[in-house]
């Protein structure tokens, strides 16, 4: 009488390289991004300029260069060339007299006004920079709304790509009439014209998330 092999889970031992039917498969589940939308990138950039003002009025409070005004007083226009004291004009009394002067003045910062305009311009350079290029891939405005910018391959971007992204959006995506800016309405991918030029990406999210489907109801 010939023996019959059972199927493999009946008793049988399965065979080399067959997996066991009743084994569960498991897959990572597949990465989801979103991209971050128009109106969240405006938030964030508002946050962003509000955080860059209150930095930059600061130090110009402890660092800035002390502004000096000196007043000029033009001669009475009535000829004779002369000038009038302000304290002389204010109290004299004589019915034909017309207090009439122009005062001029004079702004005087020093020399350390060039330089302090100069990093007061590299701030905000610096801050969009060294932020979107760090471990948190975004600025504190962006990181308050849970976005960060990588590249195309959902990676963190260099510095180099980061300084790049900034220019191009500081020098072209605002200058022309926030056309590069309104992209991000309208593009697949959410991106700017920036975005487009440095080949990066703003998800709305810190991490990719995963699509559960939901039990089928009764």
């Amino acid at each position: 009488m010939s023996s019959i092999t059972p199927p493999p889970g009946w008793g049988a031992a399965p065979q080399p390289g067959e997996p066991s039917p009743w084994a569960t498969v498991t897959q990572p589940p597949p990465e989801i991004w979103v991209y971050a939308g128009f109106w969240w990138r405006v938030w964030a950039f508002l946050i962003d300029g509000i955080i860059l003002s209150t930095g930059e009025g600061i130090l110009s409070l402890f660092f800035g260069p002390k502004i000096n005004v000196d007043w000029e007083e033009l001669p009475i226009p009535d000829g004779s060339g002369q000038t009038v004291d302000v304290v002389n004009i204010a109290t004299t009394s004589l019915p034909h007299a017309h207090p009439v002067s122009i005062l001029i003045p004079h702004l005087h910062a020093g020399s350390q006004w060039h330089t302090f305009g100069i990093v007061l311009s590299l701030l905000p350079m610096l801050y969009f920079v060294l932020f979107e290029a760090s471990s948190f891939r975004a600025t504190p405005g962006k990181r308050l709304f849970r976005l960060e910018v990588v590249s195309l391959k959902g990676e963190r971007i260099s510095h180099l790509r980061a300084l790049l992204r900034f220019v191009i959006k500081a020098f072209l995506s605002f200058p022309l009439l926030y056309v590069g800016v309104l992209m991000v309405a309208f593009t697949q991918r959410k991106q700017g014209l920036h975005d487009m030029i440095a080949g990066t990406l703003v998800l709305r999210h810190a991490k990719p998330a995963q699509i559960v489907p939901l039990p089928p109801h009764d």
